[in-house]
């Protein structure tokens, strides 16, 4: 998708429009001291890149799975009465709620008691929902040893709550981004928990042990 990116048109709108107004204003008249005495601007160099990306910026959500917010992108359920997304013809699918995640999710299990559940879409009137419990035990807890099982039992805060998604109703704003910039939905963490172990671990790839966030008062 890095073939989306564009440059910005904003210096030269800027060029032209000051063009425009040396045409309209004339020229300024300069002292006969400074015409006669050019100053030369010192050269610069600038970098190439092996590729037209010259910076990169990371953008990570917080609290909440990928598939919370972008289980079913390009694809909105547009409700009547709701902000419509409607995706650019060539936009890739992720790898999100779809198949057997959607209808046979393994958070069925029976294990997560009245919780068990397949995802479902939250409503743009279920804007406000509280984050999954995100410490460290509970998430390894939902992991299961990797079967990805037992969320709603360990990190829902209330029934099959973990188990709802967004798509491009509510979140509009997050995927219309999505459109223009690379979306990294085959990321996955080497770490469990809250906030600093995750950015400790997306920026040096390990956690030197740390597995809670960490308070102003250390």
């Amino acid at each position: 998708m890095f073939d989306k990116l564009k440059i910005s048109d904003t210096p030269s709108k800027t060029l032209a429009l000051l063009l425009a107004l040396t045409t309209v204003q004339g020229p300024i008249a300069m002292p006969a001291s400074a015409a006669s005495k050019p100053t030369s601007k010192p050269t610069t160099t600038v970098p190439t890149t092996a590729t037209p990306i010259q910076h990169l910026v990371v953008i990570f959500q917080e609290n909440v799975s990928f598939d919370h917010y972008f289980g079913t992108y390009p694809n909105a359920t547009n409700p009547a009465g709701e902000p419509k997304f409607k995706p650019a013809p060539d936009t890739p699918a992720v790898n999100g709620l779809s198949g057997g995640l959607q209808s046979n999710n393994p958070n069925l299990n029976p294990a997560n008691g009245a919780g068990a559940s397949n995802p479902f879409r939250l409503d743009r009137s279920q804007a406000v929902t509280a984050d999954q419990n995100h410490d460290y035990s509970a998430e390894q807890r939902a992991f299961d040893a990797g079967l990805m099982d037992l969320f709603p039992l360990y990190t829902s805060s209330g029934g099959n709550e973990v188990m709802g998604y967004y798509d491009g109703n509510t979140v509009t704003g997050l995927w219309n981004y999505a459109q223009f910039f690379a979306m990294s939905d085959n990321s996955y963490s080497t770490t469990f928990g809250p906030s600093t172990p995750g950015v400790i671990n997306l920026v040096s790839g390990q956690t030197n042990g740390t597995t809670a966030t960490l308070k102003r008062d250390g």
